[in-house]
């Protein structure tokens, strides 16, 4: 027996599967009873097609809505806060999907041509279907054993679902799961116009753009401005087996427009408030349209866009995972850095609560926790805020004297077998830091290229005039030196291929050869080690770490040997020494670089980590530069607007992340109807994991022999300075005794304490109240006024004092969504004013272009806001 059969078809009508609007829900009613109806209703789910493609149709019970409790109330059992669907409306569902799933197949089955002969006849006038015979024979007896040939490929499935459309009504196509998963990657990647081209002129093969729509919506994948997807987070470490990952945060600039978002009834744009640093999630709701007013006229439109990103790690030595956008929404740039701390121990402990955290540092504990994921890393650009916020997390010349955050139950901890005086950073962490590299390295660039700094080390000054007289050179071309004048331009600040060709071995080498450019010539090699340390993802790790520390020690003999020597002018007064050296952000990120990348090759010998921490390369916020460029790059080919506000980004964002989710699935799909990616040649150059490091050398790496060969190095690369002298004289050249002179000096002057409170508790729920409390408020306000009847003119009465008054000299509002009545169901999106003394219903995205009164632009090319920004 089918075990289709005990589901009686007889039951459906002949439309079942074409069914809409009131039909459709008559139908589902008398199939499975109000309940579902209602379910289904709320959702505007009001066509058989709708139905079929909405994954989870309970989904809504997750959200605190009022609009929800009287369905909840029906539906659901509440067992200790959580809402418990009842068993019989869950029942009713599988069968209701069952039943129509059944009649589909039964419905493609039946229009599946039977075995015929073809005449010659019709081969002969119809070339393609002959071709297609031949195409099929010839697979047939290529691969008459294998299962998964290319009869079975997508290409095949693809064609089959062509051909049936085309003996079905336009209204009734269908389409299998990889033509719907292929028409999303062509709608995300090419475009609507591409899109609509291909869909008009290859009839049958593609769904429609609402349906396209559709399931975007019902992918799961819609982000709300402020919220941090720890859920999606871990169901996305499921789906690719990781357990670790790095955390970035950086910024982009948005256009400041107000938008109004229809699905979560909040106005976007404006900036975020933040709750001890943590955003609250929708706060711009109203029905009220002088609050609107109020808010445009007292809170500023948001200037950047802020989001943080998870950068998993692989488990083995396969491809590396994409990066998951945890978070974003609108921000001026004004929060200190205690919200940032908070912050990230909001993430940090948000990430607990959902089982994605750290784990024990011996065997045993990692054998407990196998099932749990963590983050152990934060990457940021390291402005003032950041960096003190990374200090004070980290104990680096720093402290919390109410708030211990290395006695965190899950903090690192590292052995160390012997006393390193060179090394400055605590014992016990809760998680690390690197400076993002690549900012790092420009940051470096721009030292040089500054009008205000007169960098100098020893008897060599340090100048951008070396690099315009080689530049300037007869004797040299541009194949010698590979520079351009655009490399010497200070106002590209955020030019990094500049700093490739500035710290390149050919630019090095013709600075080392002349003996008045042998300060130019350590600064850029200085340069080029960070890059090597941090950028490069082919160095071995050995020289990684050996890169790393010969920066430090040479900015520490740099720095002492400023503290020791006076600079004078010609009137005899004493000249400020930081003109002299690098920014102070900069020599810190040096050494809290250096510091964390030890640190992390330590808790991986010790065990506490895998060796795949060690791909130091990810460990940076370029995932979220990536996603700003992903993001600007979805325009249309014949859209010039390439920057977003941030209602935008989150609805391209709800693509990028369907995109990865598919390619995800992609990789382990292994039905016959794979869909293939095309891959850039570099990318398959950085996915190649175990070409990219040996990681195995960590093992046998001695750590102390490397921290002896840095500063012999060191030491020899400022050997033509002059500046040896001094520190032997200040009895301050030998490794240990320079490390207590820079950690004294440290200590005493760039020292900062905070007096920031808080508890660790990992079991707190640390989502925050005061969302629901503001919630609770705006809807309270006037949410009945869409009820109002004539059996209810006393509140309707009362509702009129409050309603705002707009004059205008028009009386017909053409092109503008002003109605005099509206749909109930869509009462939420609109405003009730009064125009002309007229009840009108405006809508709150026409609301939003009657007070916007500039119209604030960005440039399309991000060197030039840098540029124009300084």
């Amino acid at each position: 027996m089918n075990s289709n059969d005990r589901y009686e078809l007889s039951t459906l009508p002949d439309n079942a599967l074409s069914l809409k609007g009131d039909e459709f829900y008559k139908f589902i009613q008398s199939v499975v009873g109000e309940p579902l109806h209602d379910i289904l209703k709320i959702q505007l789910i009001d066509s058989t097609q709708s139905f079929l493609d909405t994954k989870d149709i309970f989904e809504i019970f997750k959200y605190d809505s009022p609009d929800l409790f009287e369905i909840k109330a029906k539906s659901c059992f509440k067992i200790n806060g959580e809402y418990v669907i009842k068993a019989g409306i869950k029942n009713s569902l599988t069968y209701l999907m069952k039943l129509l799933k059944t009649k589909q197949q039964k419905l493609i089955n039946n229009n599946k041509n039977t075995h015929r002969q073809i005449s010659y006849e019709l081969l002969n006038k119809n070339p393609v279907l002959r071709s297609l015979i031949d195409w099929y024979e010839e697979n047939e007896n290529t691969n008459p054993n294998n299962n998964s040939n290319v009869k079975q490929s997508f290409l095949s499935s693809f064609i089959d679902n062509i051909t049936n459309n085309l003996s079905r009504e336009k209204r009734n196509y269908q389409y299998s799961e990889s033509v719907k998963r292929f028409a999303l990657l062509l709608y995300i990647l090419g475009g609507k116009l591409t899109y609509e081209l291909l869909r008009i002129n290859l009839v049958g093969a593609l769904p429609s753009l609402v349906t396209l729509n559709r399931l975007i919506l019902n992918s799961n994948n819609i982000m709300n401005e402020g919220e941090f997807q720890f859920d999606t987070l871990k169901q996305y470490l499921n789906s690719n087996n990781v357990q670790f990952g790095f955390v970035s945060e950086d910024c982009t600039g948005v256009i400041r427009k107000i938008q109004y978002d229809v699905r979560t009834n909040s106005f976007i744009g404006f900036s975020t408030p933040l709750d001890n640093g943590i955003p609250i999630s929708q706060h711009y709701k109203t029905d009220s349209f002088e609050t609107l007013k109020t808010w445009f006229s007292s809170i500023k439109k948001a200037p950047l866009l802020n989001i943080h990103m998870f950068q998993p790690l692989p488990s083995n030595r396969a491809s590396l995972p994409n990066p998951f956008l945890l978070s974003a929404y609108g921000v001026e740039n004004t929060f200190t850095a205690n919200d940032i701390l908070r912050r990230w121990l909001f993430i940090y402990e948000g990430c607990i609560k959902k089982q994605i955290r750290i784990i024990g540092f011996s065997s045993g504990k990692i054998s407990f926790f196998k099932m749990h994921f963590r983050v152990f890393c934060f990457s940021i650009d390291a402005d003032g805020k950041y960096m003190r916020a990374m200090r004070l997390v980290s104990g680096f010349f720093a402290s919390l004297p109410n708030f211990k955050l290395h006695q965190h139950p899950n903090a690192f901890k590292i052995n160390l077998t012997s006393e390193w005086p060179w090394f400055y950073l605590r014992q016990e962490q809760l998680f690390l830091f690197l400076q993002d590299a690549t900012h790092l390295a420009t940051k470096w660039r721009n030292r040089l290229l500054s009008s205000t700094a007169q960098l100098c080390i020893g008897e060599q000054i340090i100048t951008i005039e070396h690099l315009q007289d080689i530049i300037d050179n007869d004797q040299y071309t541009k194949l010698d030196h590979n520079l351009i004048r655009t490399d010497l331009n200070p106002k590209d600040r955020q030019n990094y291929r500049s700093c490739e060709r500035l710290a390149s071995d050919d630019v090095l080498n013709l600075l080392k050869m002349n003996t008045n450019t042998q300060g130019t010539f350590v600064y850029l090699q200085l340069l080029q080690l960070i890059i090597i340390a941090y950028i490069e993802p082919t160095t071995p790790l050995k020289t990684r770490l050996k890169s790393a520390w010969i920066t430090v020690f040479v900015c520490r003999l740099w720095l002492a040997w400023l503290k020791k020597k006076i600079f004078k002018n010609q009137s005899s007064t004493s000249i400020n020494k930081d003109t002299h050296f690098i920014t102070r952000t900069a020599y810190l990120s040096v050494e809290l670089n250096a510091h964390n990348l030890l640190y992390l090759i330590l808790l991986v010998q010790q065990q506490q980590l895998p060796k795949e921490s060690l791909h130091i390369f990810l460990f940076n916020s370029q995932s979220c530069e990536g996603m700003f460029r992903n993001a600007r790059s979805l325009s249309g080919a014949y859209s010039t607007i390439v920057n977003f506000t941030t209602h935008d980004f989150l609805r391209r964002v709800a693509k990028l992340s369907l995109l990865n989710q598919i390619k995800c699935d992609e990789l382990t799909n292994q039905s016959g109807e794979h869909i293939s990616f095309p891959i850039h040649h570099k990318r398959k150059a950085d996915n190649a994991l175990p070409v990219i490091q040996e990681l195995d050398d960590v093992d046998y790496l001695d750590i102390e022999q490397v921290i002896l060969e840095s500063y012999e190095a060191s030491i020899e690369l400022i050997e033509n300075l002059g500046i040896a002298t001094s520190l032997k004289k200040h009895q301050i050249y030998k490794l240990e005794k320079l490390s207590k002179f820079m950690f004294n000096e440290l200590n005493s002057k760039s020292r900062v304490s905070d007096s920031l409170t808080g508890t660790i508790n990992i079991d707190d729920d640390m989502s925050s109240e005061s969302d629901d409390n503001e919630y609770e408020n705006n809807n309270g306000e006037d949410n009945d006024y869409n009820n109002s009847s004539d059996e209810d003119e006393d509140a309707a009465s009362d509702n009129e004092e409050n309603v705002e008054r707009i004059q205008s000299v028009k009386t017909i509002f053409s092109g503008t969504r002003i109605k005099d009545k509206i749909n109930p169901d869509l009462a939420n999106s609109y405003f009730r004013v009064k125009i002309n003394d007229t009840t009108k219903f405006l809508h709150k995205q026409s609301a939003v272009w009657l007070l916007t009164d500039k119209n604030d632009r960005l440039s399309t090319d991000r060197l030039s806001r840098v540029m124009e920004g300084s």
